[in-house]
């Protein structure tokens, strides 16, 4: 099974992606910050806002959770702003909807295209395909939902600046967590011995680079704008009934309608301390009266969290997290 998903990986790499595949597999850093934020100009952040209108039509504004990794509480966040009734989660059966994460191999499509035809270089932008494809397929799947709002996710932030042009008017919930928490859970979760798996260094600096390309979008920041928001995990937790309020505030949902008297009984999806099967981890568990997915790194030794300090630590302090 593990040798028929690697080569499967193998033989779906580009070639400008075997050296950074590469890279991962030995360990070493695979990512930077061109990744995250890649340079979208004004003029063609509008152009691509436009085809993505014209291609969706009028509907409802979507909203999109995107995390900034896996192991970050999209999951928690979902369920939360699902729970609305107005809202149709994961149309299509969407469970993770990576389109944003796929904007490299968009463009890599569109080269191919270009290349049986050079001429069409004229008209068509790099990121023109990606636009129209997530137009039209917002369309489609609110065609499925009614009038219900659609919900998406995403663990991922690459490619984070063309979110806004790309899905013009969807309401963005960005959501951050401690990256020692998220690292430390994802090296519960995820199995050590497959070809994509990633050590403690890549890691704590994807965290870093997500983060950093994250608070851009805080108020202030240069890519800050009506339709984006960022929530911290924590802080969730903490307050569920005082974020879930101002998250239904940012997508436009009434707050009246909403269950409140349910979300203490909300379960746990995904857990790294789940005792389930990995096929059966993401199914609805319910909560433990201990339950507390907060500051698990403080149990680290202390040379594991200087290593993470010295990776990520201003991160950490950018996004209000201790040091």
């Amino acid at each position: 099974m593990a040798l028929s998903k690697t080569v499967q990986m193998a033989g779906d790499l580009r070639i400008n992606q075997v050296a950074r595949m590469a890279k991962r597999v030995l360990g070493a850093r695979f990512l930077n910050q061109e990744d995250f934020l890649p340079a979208v100009s004004p003029e063609q952040g509008q152009h691509l806002a436009s085809l993505a209108r014209r291609a969706r039509g009028d509907i409802n504004p979507p909203i999109l959770v995107l995390g900034v990794m896996p192991r970050s509480g999209t999951n928690f966040v979902r369920d939360l702003v699902s729970m609305h009734p107005d809202v149709a989660a994961d149309p299509g059966r969407l469970y993770e909807f990576p389109l944003l994460h796929a904007a490299g191999d968009s463009a890599a499509f569109t080269r191919d295209f270009i290349r049986y035809f050079p001429k069409n270089r004229e008209v068509l932008g790099k990121y023109d395909v990606l636009a129209m494809l997530a137009g039209a397929w917002f369309r489609e799947l609110q065609a499925q939902a009614g009038d219900k709002r659609i919900l998406l996710k995403c663990p991922h932030v690459q490619d984070l600046s063309l979110a806004r042009h790309i899905f013009p008017d969807a309401k963005i919930i960005l959501c951050l967590r401690d990256g020692r928490d998220v690292v430390d859970s994802s090296l519960k979760t995820f199995s050590r011995f497959s070809v994509s798996s990633k050590n403690f260094r890549q890691l704590a600096d994807e965290w870093r680079l997500g983060t950093e390309a994250i608070m851009t979008f805080d108020q202030g920041g240069p890519n800050a704008n009506d339709d984006t928001m960022i929530v911290r995990y924590e802080d969730i937790i903490a307050d569920t009934h005082g974020h879930a309020r101002k998250m239904l505030d940012h997508a436009g949902l009434a707050a009246d309608q909403f269950p409140w008297d349910e979300i203490d009984q909300m379960p746990v999806r995904g857990s790294s301390r789940s005792k389930a099967t990995n096929a059966e981890r993401w199914q609805p568990e319910e909560k433990s009266a201990d339950f507390n997915p907060v500051k698990r790194w403080a149990a680290w030794p202390d040379a594991k969290k200087a290593q993470f300090d010295k990776l990520a630590g201003s991160a950490l302090e950018l996004a209000g997290y201790e040091r």
